[in-house]
């Protein structure tokens, strides 16, 4: 019966349970609970393993590991604010600008786990892979899966815009995807482009400008400065 209502761990630690209780002496209101506390812990993992599976997080990182006294243009107190999620409860967006190695990508993939583990639908696509997914959704299954998942997960998280070219058919994309989400969804990007630099990335300036329009309504834009954590404390195979 536990197999038949999908109880696991019921089915496979039964006889502890049982044991358990004859040797505690426990009450039956006791006895109870803790199976179903049992029961609903792994659910709660199960969730968050599968929340994380779908968001397609390139690799793990935890936000509590950002190292402020590196990049100082960001402190303890902000991050704080930001690990509370309101800013996704309230629909904001979130923008990291730099060069690379300055941390962007940290903090959002850092971000996004934490709201993961808080039970938030999050989604992790780098903006070539967006583009992917949107010019193939027609004739890709895992295409048109990806996309149905964007127009229903809580944040949207786009890594590396203005890394890669974007032709006028790719910032159309862009733009319907900005546009259908605003104010439904937050969106988090990481660009190594200047708010002035858009008009050149999305080659059309009436197009950048109503892209950054919709993203900068709502939104707290984290200009990030200083040179690459990773070229500072690079690893070699010769100590």
């Amino acid at each position: 019966m536990a197999n038949q209502l999908k109880l696991s761990t019921l089915k496979t630690s039964i006889m502890k349970f049982i044991e358990e209780a004859e040797q505690g002496s426990e009450t039956y209101k006791e006895f109870l609970f803790k199976i179903l506390k049992a029961e609903v812990e792994r659910k709660e993992k199960d969730a968050l393993r599968n929340r994380i599976k779908r968001a397609r997080f390139p690799y793990p990182k935890e936000i509590e590991t950002f190292d402020t006294t590196f990049q100082k243009s960001i402190d303890k107190t902000k991050i704080n604010i930001l690990k509370e999620m309101k800013w996704i409860d309230n629909m904001y967006n979130l923008i990291f600008l730099g060069p690379p190695g300055v941390g962007k990508s940290h903090l959002m993939i850092g971000l996004g786990y934490r709201a993961a583990e808080l039970g938030y639908h999050v989604l992790f696509l780098t903006m070539s892979e967006l583009i992917y997914f949107l010019k193939n959704k027609a004739d890709c299954r895992k295409s048109r899966e990806v996309i149905n998942r964007l127009n229903k997960c809580d944040l949207l998280m786009i890594d590396e815009v203005g890394y890669i070219p974007l032709t006028k058919e790719d910032a159309n994309l862009f733009f319907e995807i900005v546009s259908g989400l605003h104010e439904k969804t937050s969106i988090c990007i990481t660009s190594n482009k200047d708010f002035s630099q858009w008009t050149e990335l999305l080659q059309d300036e009436a197009l950048a400008t109503a892209i950054l329009d919709r993203l900068v309504y709502r939104c707290q834009v984290f200009n990030l400065k200083g040179n690459s954590y990773r070229l500072e404390n690079r690893e070699t195979i010769f100590k």
